[in-house]
């Protein structure tokens, strides 16, 4: 049991692996990642699940041309309030993209613990 009064940081390199073992044979498939019993060819790897963007509008990247210098108060205006939404949909273009990148490298580790038993 992990004693909640000590802070995590303080733990050797050596303790933190016998926690992440004891963590990981708890689940289903950690379980079989840890095991010592030998890969046979019944154990298959997953087949890796391939995610793509969500449908999201594309930032307006054209307003990247644009001359501010030579608009007007009500003009600049308008064009923060354009750079602005475009700003958000490429904030959400890019987290999507690095959620969909964590989710790709989690699978190749995996089967790279699997590739390693074998």
């Amino acid at each position: 049991p992990i004693d909640p009064d000590i802070d995590p940081a303080l733990y050797t390199p050596s303790k933190r692996m016998r926690l992440m073992n004891a963590a990981i044979s708890c689940t289903a498939s950690g379980s079989f990642l840890i095991s010592k019993d030998p890969v046979t060819y019944a154990h298959q790897i997953a087949h890796p699940v391939l995610e793509a963007p969500p449908k999201i509008p594309a930032p307006n990247w054209s307003l990247l041309d644009a001359k501010p210098s030579t608009m007007s108060r009500m003009e600049l205006e308008e064009y923060m309030e354009e750079l602005t939404d475009s700003l958000s949909s490429a904030k959400t273009h890019v987290q999507s993209r690095d959620l969909i990148i964590e989710g790709a490298h989690a699978q190749l580790i995996v089967q790279g613990l699997l590739g390693a038993k074998q």
